[in-house]
């Protein structure tokens, strides 16, 4: 029982830590340019902006001066910190922590709620891409839309080939954070068979429409990739 209430008191703790921290820009930790570019050097990195918290910092350097914070995106997004290893003497990356940390993050665009990684934001994106594409075929007779052949993805640097930055959607470069939404239209047709196309939609991160493609797909290319989805919906 004891030792019951004494890790609900830490956990107590911890969270009130996390609540009352002070998330600051990298540019106000003062930094020294000179180890900060040594850093980068020897960690081969490309430092990018980042939001970290400001007692972090301060128990950080209360222990080790001369520590300097970087962050490098990449699949991993990792904040790096430099400074003088004990056993070498060399200073340099003495401590990796990834972007789940509660004590950091990297500076991102605002993003629409409840955002791209909940199930509700993913039918949000799908939706937006739906009207979208309908709006960029204006044909009538729509059937049905997109169901089990949707597919919503971030833009990241871990999912390929289709969904990192660069990539064009109707002339249009994706850019980190980006949001891509591939799924299909069915139209009634004169014959037995829908008439389909494959949408895609590239939205920023607050769900614009930044471009929108739609092309018919055969009926034969339909009934090979269709075989391996079970139950659909339907708009």
């Amino acid at each position: 029982m004891i030792r019951g209430l004494l890790v609900s008191a830490l956990s107590m703790v911890f969270a009130s830590m996390v609540a009352n921290s002070q998330m600051v820009s990298n540019s106000t930790i003062q930094n020294d340019p000179a180890k900060e570019a040594l850093c980068a050097k020897r960690s081969k990195v490309k430092p990018v902006p980042f939001l970290i918290d400001q007692d972090y910092v301060n128990r950080t350097r209360a222990a080790h001066p001369d520590t300097t914070f970087i962050a490098e995106d990449g699949i991993i997004p990792e904040l790096i910190e430099c400074r003088v290893n004990d056993a070498t003497g060399v200073y340099g990356a003495d401590s990796l922590s990834s972007e789940d940390s509660s004590y950091w993050h990297l500076v991102r665009p605002e993003q629409f709620a409840p955002g791209i990684h909940t199930a509700a934001g993913q039918v949000q994106a799908d939706n937006v891409c739906f009207k979208a594409a309908r709006d960029k075929l204006n044909r009538e007779g729509l059937d049905h839309g997109f169901g089990y052949t949707t597919e919503v993805n971030e833009i990241t640097l871990n999912v390929s080939p289709w969904y990192l930055p660069g990539v064009k959607v109707a002339g249009m470069k994706a850019e980190r954070y980006d949001i891509a939404v591939v799924g299909k239209l069915f139209y009634k047709s004169s014959g037995p068979d829908l008439t389909a196309f494959r949408a895609a939609c590239l939205l920023s991160p607050i769900l614009e429409v930044k471009a929108v493609q739609a092309n018919e797909e055969s009926a034969d290319r339909e009934l090979k990739m269709e075989t391996r989805f079970e139950t659909p919906f339907r708009k």
